[in-house]
């Protein structure tokens, strides 16, 4: 039997409950008063003769049995006397005895005509079981109901991500309900793969959270997508409906943190295997300016569509209501004493917050945050939630500068010059090259966790990363603005990930505005560099195998660096690389690699220059055709075999594309034929087989075989408009309220006057 945790929502929402099931039930329309005024009156029906229904809500969760019949017995009493209504109706979120309903009803006679019209916990619940329209029109109710609740518990879900766990519930709790969500999930229902995009902080990863809440409600099991593409394959059960989630897909500042080798071809592969399975979704989430880098650095990834897959999440999204409810939601739900809570309810304290230019759901929280950790000043938060809005930058500088050790800021620089997050097991060891204590990274990490940090568990270890992007654009900020801080920075660099990052972060190629500190620093530049170059990979030890170093990369970063600061000895250590890399060419990070490093060697006109040049071109043609083994890898082949026919035409190319090409058509016919036949399961999938029958169509004078038509009628019977067609609209709703918003807004604030905890001073006071 469905029951729900009542306990979740906030006072408004359990009068906005209240409301609507009661008129189901009763057949009639109720109107709503503001909180403080109402006289003993929530919810009013006004009859024809001038007689009145008068509706009381209690939303006492927090409170006893006991308290809630003192409460009513000597001042409900009075205040229904007063008011004389021909039928009086009292509404609570505790669950009530019968004694307790008993004495409830002994106080309220004659206004309150038997105990059936005292509803207590049971009796709301039965209400809502039977009106379930009404619990469908409350997001937020049904997201919390036991059947979602219950779900996050499931063995196999706490053991993948007890993280995620701990996110969801506390979403649930805080999330403000706006369109976002129904035109989310109408993209999940048709096209089954959903693409959340949208700048920082304005809650990709929230909306995220709420339709897998959805999907959980309706049976599926949540899979959390931690590292790469490939790990839905180990997880994949056909006989189960399964929803994986995959936050920052794209990486959470830069591009370069999650596409590894072949990833964006696992991407599309996974985007497309789920597009075809009706008992699986995909939600994705990632900054659109990320999204677009990856667009114009992966050439499939540019060709792909993503348009009929995206919702772009958009601040115009928030309309005032909406604005004002993710404040409501974010405020009641703090531990913000009583007092401060109810200055919240003043208009003059809550619209110039969601009425703010830079209105952003993220500053509200990580505020509201801040304000739990300084405790010493909670009734700061109003104000510092506006500061903060004002200037995002603000927020975290004044933990870093004011709250903590010169050992914390240290961890914080040393979590942010890595581009992902980092296994506890690599930490430690980090930490001790810098000679610090295991003792004092575990109270620093214990200080951090849940405020800048966040440690999540993933295959049975536990990860280290930052608690949300904004902590991480905070230190750019702080980094490009400081020199100093800069050179902190560099003196930190044990491993190759980190001197990229330094590269990658800081918008310094291309002659950049970080070029000329840069130039400044080179010595300490040089110096990290050398300590990097034959650095063995970051997470070498957590790798099956003996590392591999990904010299192609090294040799362009390094080369890219040393030409735009004028370094000969990082160019040189780049041109080193080069040589290297001639003789493991297998450990090149895919075409993108060997374009870069081909284009920048191109330009080098010295002898070295040159010699270098001609190693790259023979390391790139033996590199694409080192395997060939499937159609995705024979396109990435053939990329980085045009690039180096367009910097180095010529025989030894000519002759390795022709060999590609037979490599292709060979493999063409097999998957043809392959699909022709009556089997599951075929080796090519549906999208990478419409590319191949194109691509046989397209061949002059290509042999006709038996069951070309066959495999020809298969691949197009599919429906492709149902795989891949769509329109990701924006919003374009006004922020400016209406009259009816404005009204409604104000009688939502107005119930954080009433503080809903036991021992509050509203409950002290014995209202």
């Amino acid at each position: 039997m469905e029951t729900f945790e009542l306990s979740r929502l906030t006072d408004f929402d359990f009068e906005a409950v209240c409301k609507d099931v009661f008129e189901e039930e009763f057949g009639l329309r109720f109107e709503i008063f503001t909180s403080g005024a109402d006289g003993g009156v929530d919810l009013r029906h006004t009859y024809p003769d001038g007689s009145s229904l008068i509706i009381q809500c209690k939303h006492w969760h927090r409170s006893t049995r006991a308290k809630l019949v003192e409460h009513v017995t000597k001042v409900e009493s009075v205040k229904v006397a007063h008011l004389n209504p021909a039928r009086y109706v009292l509404a609570t979120s505790l669950t009530l005895t019968r004694g307790s309903k008993d004495k409830l009803f002994a106080a309220l006679q004659p206004y309150v005509k038997s105990p059936d019209d005292i509803y207590g916990k049971d009796e709301i619940d039965a209400l809502l079981r039977k009106h379930e329209l009404v619990v469908r029109r409350h997001l937020r109710l049904w997201l919390t109901s036991a059947s979602v609740l219950n779900s996050l518990l499931v063995k196999n879900i706490v053991t993948r991500s007890q993280a995620l766990v701990r996110e969801l519930e506390q979403t649930l709790l805080t999330y403000a309900v706006n369109p976002s969500y129904v035109r989310a999930l109408e993209i999940l229902e048709t096209k089954r793969v959903c693409v959340i995009a949208g700048i920082p902080g304005v809650g990709k990863t929230t909306l995220a959270h709420i339709l897998c809440a959805q999907y959980l409600r309706d049976g599926y099991e949540l899979v959390e997508i931690s590292e790469d593409a490939e790990e839905v394959n180990h997880i994949w059960d056909d006989e189960v409906k399964q929803v994986y989630y995959y936050d920052d897909f794209l990486g959470q500042t830069t591009l370069d943190e999650k596409l590894g080798k072949n990833e964006d071809g696992r991407l599309l592969s996974l985007m497309k295997r789920v597009a075809r399975d009706p008992s699986k979704r995909l939600i994705l989430t990632t900054r659109e300016y990320i999204l677009a880098q990856a667009k114009q650095r992966y050439e499939r990834l540019d060709r792909h569509s993503f348009d009929p897959q995206m919702y772009v999440l958009d601040l115009k999204n928030y309309t005032f209501r909406c604005r004002a409810s993710i404040l409501y939601n974010h405020v009641y739900n703090s531990p913000l004493p009583a007092s401060v809570k109810a200055s919240f309810a003043s208009p003059e304290i809550y619209r110039p917050i969601i009425e703010h230019r830079n209105f952003n759901p993220r500053i509200v929280a990580a505020t509201l945050a801040e304000a739990e950790l300084l405790s010493d000043q909670p009734d700061l938060a109003p104000s510092d939630i506006l500061a903060n809005l004002e200037d995002p930058h603000r927020l975290w500088d004044h933990i870093v500068t004011h709250q903590l050790s010169d050992t914390d800021v240290k961890l914080l620089k040393v979590i942010f010059s890595f581009l992902a997050n980092i296994r506890l097991k690599d930490l430690q060891d980090l930490w001790g090259m810098y000679g610090e204590s295991l003792r004092d990274l575990k109270k620093t990490l214990s200080i951090l966790d849940g405020t800048m940090l966040k440690t999540s568990q993933r295959l049975g270890e536990i990860h280290v990363g930052f608690h949300n992007p904004s902590v991480r654009d905070y230190f750019v900020n702080l980094i490009q603005s400081d020199s100093a801080e800069l050179v902190s920075l560099m003196s930190l660099v044990r491993y190759y990930e980190q001197f990229e990052a330094l590269w990658l972060q800081f918008p310094a190629p291309g002659n950049g505005p970080m070029l000329s500190t840069y130039k400044e620093l080179k010595r300490e530049l040089e110096e990290a560099a050398v300590t990097a170059f034959r650095a063995i990979p970051f997470d070498a030890h957590s790798r099956r195998g003996a590392p591999v170093i990904d010299f192609a990369r090294r040799a362009w970063v390094y080369l890219e660096i040393g030409r735009d600061v004028g370094s000969a000895v990082i160019r040189g250590m780049g041109l080193e690389a080069v040589a290297e890399n001639k003789e493991r060419m297998n450990a090149a990070n895919g075409a993108v690699d060997y374009n870069a490093l081909l284009q920048i060697l191109d330009e080098d006109e010295t002898p070295e220059g040159r010699h270098a040049f001609a190693d790259a071109v023979t390391s790139a043609i033996e590199w694409a055709l080192a395997d060939i083994s499937d159609w995705t890898l024979i396109d990435e082949a053939e990329r980085v075999l045009l690039n180096v026919e367009h910097y180095a035409p010529g025989a030894e190319v000519e002759e390795a594309l022709e060999t590609l090409e037979s490599v292709r058509y060979e493999y063409a016919k097999d998957a043809i034929d392959d699909w022709s036949q009556p089997h599951e399961g075929p080796v090519s999938s549906a999208a990478e087989m419409k590319e191949i029958i194109d691509y046989y169509r397209a061949i002059p004078d290509a042999p006709h075989f038996d069951g070309f038509e066959t495999a020809e009628e298969a691949v197009y019977g599919i429906d492709w408009e149902h795989l891949s067609a769509f329109s990701g609209r924006r919003s374009d709703q006004e922020n400016r309220p209406t009259w009816a918003a404005a009204r409604e807004v104000e009688h939502m604030m107005q119930t954080l006057r009433n503080a809903n905890s036991p021992d509050s001073e509203f409950f002290q006071r014995g209202h």
